[in-house]
């Protein structure tokens, strides 16, 4: 009841000075707590045990010596969900809400404790080159697939010191390696639902006198879940890499196209019926080289080249014909390089290094030249950063800093001081204090966002068969540009809130999940409510496993509610329930097909943020997945 009192009240702005008592209070203890060495290996959270975390990609260390709230997700996981997109994961992850639930591959946005990927607070990678688009920020999950990915990191708050512009979070995506020791082996599914839904994968990968490789494919279509809703994906995935007798040198490329259309509907504000449907076509290749100079000392040179083109054609209906009011034409190009230095292991540890980007982007209208919203700008970047880990026994000070030279009108110095603290073998003790920043859009802003974080929290498995986390946030938020005035006119905001989660160790093969989240967000001046917003979230799920029948089954709920503005007409229904089976036919053979089966919106609920994203009724899906 104290947790939650405090996530209701004004009482997170003792969380700055908490945190700094903290770090002294640990400091202080370390001599008296002392260390065990084997106590320090112990696992910690039911899923997140001693592996590589959600800093991984700058800086390696297990999840018990991360100050920040992370949740890590594993491949195993995304194939129980029988996920087709990045969508249908993070709608399981607690404080983390999808804007509109739709037809699988369109177009959704999602947000983190209340920072949204659409307002650029939100950095998404896969492989270390970001997917968010310049124009307004935005990440769209709904277009990334997940064959090809080993896990899935989320940082929820700013972790810009380690990431660059992630005022909000951090998404990370890990890309599955080449089968090690094998010449070959793969995956190959195919699912079918309602309304010619399908989802066709295929994976091959294998390994031989050093050289690997990973191949992935797929197309995802449907005639849609509503009125032209519809969906076509296409995508192709490579990795190859190479050991040479000092370090590793890898090589990928991605490409994905996809045609997608919102349904037609009336808009009352307009006194239309409106009609939008867009093209897309994304494609990045990095090589990343990696050698070790000393046996403590890494050295990792990276370059990476992006590009992304979007046609979107907005119209009305005039009779039966559609008549263009707008037909936007969307290119960017980013292009840069990374050198980093690792020095060190999990416990004691700094990465430093240097990243430099190039970027460009136009937006053109061939249907309006005049439009306000027209494009042509471009910029580079240059980024200086070191973050560490320094353990004394059971306690470990995480500092970190960063510089970004934008290439707009302000820079940005950026730093952060964590320490997590082991107060016995199962609770664990985390709180981070940080400066962040987001890129603005390009159409509007021309100023970094910046952030004032911290948290603090708790992570324990002291109570039998149970795994508890409590988080404690507040976030600052300043230069937030108005752009309803003719004049810029920059605001401030204020989101403070609680998180709580708790997992049950699996009994006769049942284990249950649950998480909550309360966001109160403000204006920091005015001191009213924000609109937009998540203020309350819910997540569920019971999972429940039998190996020796080769069955796995995963219900799973979530509830959210916005504070929207009433002429979204929003709508938030109790709990939608989706359900997935999982059956291997011949448990225990390794060459075992499995057949599964999900029903989505089990109750018909209905959760949208506003009326053109109606969420669709219950429908049903079953494939067959092969592993060889």
């Amino acid at each position: 009841t104290t947790f939650v009192a405090l996530c209701k009240g004004n009482h997170l702005r003792i969380l700055y000075h908490f945190n700094i008592l903290l770090f002294i209070l640990l400091i202080s203890l370390k001599a008296a707590w002392g260390a065990d060495p084997e106590e320090e290996l112990l696992p910690l959270g039911l899923d997140t045990a001693e592996v590589m975390g959600a800093d991984s990609a700058i800086s390696p260390r297990p999840t018990s010596r991360i100050a920040e709230n992370i949740t890590i997700i594993t491949a195993k996981d995304i194939a129980a969900l029988n996920a087709h997109t990045l969508t249908d994961v993070l709608d399981t992850v607690t404080g983390i809400v999808i804007d509109a639930k739709r037809t699988p591959g369109n177009w959704t946005a999602f947000s983190i404790q209340g920072g949204f990927d659409t307002n650029g607070h939100i950095l998404l990678l896969i492989d270390g080159v970001s997917q968010g688009n310049l124009l307004q920020g935005a990440i769209d999950p709904g277009l990334i697939p997940l064959q090809h990915i080993e896990r899935i990191e989320i940082i929820k708050g700013s972790a810009s010191a380690a990431w660059g512009p992630a005022l909000g979070g951090v998404v990370n995506l890990v890309t599955k390696i080449p089968e090690s020791g094998r010449p070959y082996s793969g995956t190959a599914s195919a699912s079918l639902g309602e309304r010619n839904t399908a989802d066709l994968l295929a994976d091959v990968s294998g390994s031989k006198n050093g050289f690997g490789y990973y191949l992935f494919g797929g197309n995802l279509h449907s005639k849609g879940l509503r009125p032209n809703n519809a969906t076509n994906r296409n995508n192709l995935y490579a990795k190859l890499t190479y050991d040479l007798p000092k370090g590793n040198l890898t090589l990928g490329v991605s490409y994905i196209e996809a045609k997608r259309g919102l349904e037609e509907i009336y808009v009352p504000d307009w006194d239309m019926v409106v009609h939008d449907n867009n093209k897309d076509r994304r494609y990045y290749s990095f090589i990343d080289f990696t050698y070790p100079l000393l046996p403590d000392l890494t050295l990792g040179l990276s370059a990476q080249d992006s590009n992304l083109e979007n046609q979107t054609i907005w119209g009305h209906l005039e009779g039966s014909r559609v008549a263009t009011d707008n037909h936007f034409f969307l290119k960017e190009h980013n292009s840069g390089g990374k050198v980093r230095l690792f020095w060190g292991d999990s416990r004691q540890n700094l990465a430093t290094g240097i990243d430099y980007l190039h970027s460009k982007i136009t937006l053109i209208d061939r249907a309006d030249p005049s439009s306000q919203y027209l494009t042509d700008k471009s910029r580079d970047s240059l980024s200086f950063y070191g973050n560490g880990a320094i353990s004394f026994g059971r306690l470990t000070l995480l500092p970190g800093i960063r510089y970004d030279r934008t290439g707009l009108d302000q820079n940005s110095l950026n730093y952060t001081l964590g320490a997590t603290f082991r107060l016995t073998g199962k609770t664990l003790l985390r709180g981070y204090a940080a400066k962040g920043y987001s890129l603005p859009n390009a159409i509007d802003h021309n100023v970094p966002q910046q952030i004032w974080t911290v948290q603090t929290g708790v992570e324990s498995e002291a109570v039998p068969y149970l795994w508890l986390k409590g988080t404690l946030f507040y976030n600052h938020i300043w230069d937030i540009q108005d752009t309803s005035t003719e004049v810029a006119v920059y605001r401030k905001h204020d989101r403070q809130g609680c998180e709580l989660e708790v997992k049950t160790v699996p009994l006769y093969g049942l284990s249950l999940t649950g998480g909550y989240t309360y966001t109160d967000a403000r204006d920091a001046d005015t001191r009213e409510k924000l609109k937009d917003i998540p203020v309350h979230i819910v997540k569920l799920a019971a999972t429940y496993s039998n190996t020796g029948y080769g069955l796995l089954a995963v219900v799973s709920g979530n509830y959210a509610f916005l504070n929207m503005d009433e002429s979204k007409q929003a709508h938030f229904s109790p709990m939608i329930w989706n359900l997935h089976l999982t059956q291997q036919l011949l448990p225990g053979k390794e060459l075992s097909p499995e057949l599964f089966f999900s029903v989505k919106n089990l109750f018909n609920g209905s959760q949208y943020s506003h009326y053109w994203y109606v969420t669709p009724h219950r429908w049903v899906e079953s494939g067959v997945r092969f592993r060889f």
